[in-house]
């Protein structure tokens, strides 16, 4: 087996909490490029949201419209990475991908199988362990505007 790219860092950036309709979005960047991913690939991302919050409808579980989006920027295009909470500790998640070539028709990625890169991870494990200890731990009271409150940035 041959590694082709040893691991660099990449910023992580918190950018906003975004509402959409009856949902709170909290958005992160991962830019292989800059900072911050460009803000065109943000706004782009926020015109499928009302597609993908759909899928929120699959199950008959209790989302809490609370989600987290990544969009991570790559050498040949942009992923958009949204996920949602259901039935109190799962987590429900698709990855679509914009490729340099059509950069603003973001497609179904995770239908086979894929779910999350390294960089990302590290945004999901610190989304795990602010909805256990503020979510969970907090039962049946739940803070969930603290949840939304707690944000990560790092250099991964």
């Amino acid at each position: 087996m041959i590694i082709k790219n040893p691991y660099k860092q990449r910023p992580i950036r918190f950018l906003e909490i975004y509402q959409h309709n009856d949902w709170q979005i909290k958005i992160y960047s991962i830019s292989i490029h800059n900072e911050f991913v460009k803000k065109g690939n943000i706004d782009i991302v926020k015109t499928y949201l009302s597609e993908w919050l759909q899928q929120a409808d699959n199950y008959s579980l209790n989302t809490y419209n609370i989600s987290t989006l990544i969009i991570h920027e790559y050498k040949n295009g942009c992923y958009a990475i949204i996920n949602w909470w259901i039935d109190e500790n799962m987590l429900q998640q698709f990855v679509y991908l914009a490729t340099t070539d059509s950069p603003s028709e973001f497609i179904l990625y995770s239908d086979k199988g894929i779910i999350t890169c390294v960089w990302e991870m590290a945004v999901l494990w610190f989304e795990r362990n602010n909805w256990v200890e503020n979510v969970l731990m907090k039962a049946p009271n739940p803070d969930l505007k603290k949840y939304l409150e707690q944000q990560y940035n790092a250099d991964v």
